[in-house]
């Protein structure tokens, strides 16, 4: 902004309240002023201001140049500094809820036997894709025995490059049908470390993506589990009308958390057997997870509630500096219009006394008819409607001094 635009604005709102919105700290906005030899109201200006008290503006100094002074990106530094102090909160949480987590053994159980009901649904989602599946397969062996060509090469469910993914209600897994067993006993292990150590698991309600939450200490994350595949390289199949690209499922998964956990949370990524050797810690993280969520919530809200604050305190000085400066040109307009007044009186005050000379010639002239009753009657009239104009004025000016508010035209 320009060096006089910038003189404008500390003048109109404290330093405290606009530096933020500048970008700057108050103090740095005090530099940049400095820098460019603009005056800044001195300590107690907002206080004596919001009194309703005289406040002199300290002019601008010319210059050669009305400069362009370039401000940092809106409360830059002030939101960095506050990400940094809540990152270093929600890590310090984190390794604390972790390092207080005490877990039996966790192992992959060898069935799915009394498995909880999230496995349970998403096992009986991925046997209704087997039966579609295996029923395909029969209708292509028919149709290439018949020498037809076959339609139902592409499936009706998600894919994702040869990988399916789970349906409602269900884990969020995307994953072929190769290891799937694998697959959902090592979720049943999963939730049954987070079940004993004090989480909640459940379907994400409302959510297009299936994703499972696991809830705990009044904060919730949600989980994504996908399996890697690579593609086959084929020729094209001419008794297939839709032709669907061959997949091939690699021993190597990736557990995730749904959102942008990348201040303290991390990706499990690695074989079958690794996984498995990882699944402790795995556990220990995805309980002490929601804990340090809820107070990521809970910092939010607050710096959420603090910039309100400051808006607010922002908004009411600018308030109070714009009143004040309205009532500061209402008091120039006022004393502004006391010299017309006082004009004004004087030409009535000539008037005045141009009717008084008028009534005085007739009363001479009234005198030498003692019978002309009409004369003395008009002459009676006019003198009991005919008021002092500086009279009035003093009645005037003692009435408004009278008023509890002092009038505008009062000096402080």
């Amino acid at each position: 902004m320009k060096r006089s635009e910038l003189y404008a604005l500390v003048w109109q709102t404290p330093l405290r309240h606009l530096g933020p919105n500048l970008g700057l700290s108050d103090v740095g906005l005090s530099k940049l002023c400095r820098r460019y030899n603009i005056p800044v109201p001195p300590v107690g200006y907002w206080t004596r201001l919001a009194a309703g008290k005289i406040c002199v503006q300290a002019p601008l100094p010319p210059s050669d140049v009305d400069h362009e002074i370039h401000l940092p990106e809106k409360d830059t530094t002030a939101a960095r500094s506050s990400d940094a102090t809540r990152i270093q909160q929600v890590q310090q949480a984190f390794s604390r809820a972790k390092d207080a987590v005490a877990l039996q053994p966790i192992d992959v159980p060898p069935s799915l036997d009394h498995c909880h009901a999230l496995v349970a649904k998403t096992t009986r989602f991925f046997q209704s894709i087997e039966r579609d599946e295996a029923k395909l397969a029969v209708e292509a062996e028919g149709a290439r025995r018949l020498r037809k060509p076959f339609f139902g090469a592409m499936s009706s469910h998600r894919m994702s490059s040869g990988r399916y993914t789970s349906g409602s209600g269900c884990l969020r897994i995307t994953a072929t049908l190769t290891h799937i067993d694998w697959i959902l006993r090592f979720h049943e292990a999963l939730i049954r470390g987070l079940i004993a150590g004090g989480c909640q698991v459940v379907a994400g309600r409302g959510d297009t993506s299936n994703t499972v939450e696991i809830r705990r200490a009044g904060g919730a994350i949600r989980l994504n589990f996908s399996e890697q595949v690579e593609k086959i390289a084929q020729p094209k199949r001419q008794d297939f009308l839709l032709h669907r690209d061959e997949y091939r499922a690699l021993d190597g998964y990736k557990l995730k958390l749904e959102r942008d956990w990348h201040v303290i949370a991390r990706q499990w990524t690695g074989s079958r057997e690794q996984l498995e050797q990882q699944l402790p810690e795995i556990t220990r993280a995805l309980i002490a997870f929601p804990e340090a969520e809820a107070l990521r919530s809970k910092l939010l809200a607050e710096e959420a509630a603090i910039r309100r604050k400051q808006e607010r305190e922002a908004a009411q000085a600018h308030n109070i500096a714009m009143a004040a400066e309205q009532a500061r040109a209402q008091r120039r307009e006022a004393r502004a219009n006391q010299l017309p007044r006082a004009v004004a009186v004087g030409q009535s005050l000539t008037a005045y006394h141009s009717a008084l000379n008028v009534l005085s010639r007739l009363e001479g002239i009234a005198s030498d008819q003692p019978e002309d009753d009409a004369l003395r009657t008009w002459i009676a009239l006019l003198r009991s409607s005919l008021k002092d104009p500086v009279h009035e004025l003093a009645d005037a000016l003692r009435a408004e001094a009278m008023q509890p508010a002092r009038p505008l035209w009062w000096p402080e």
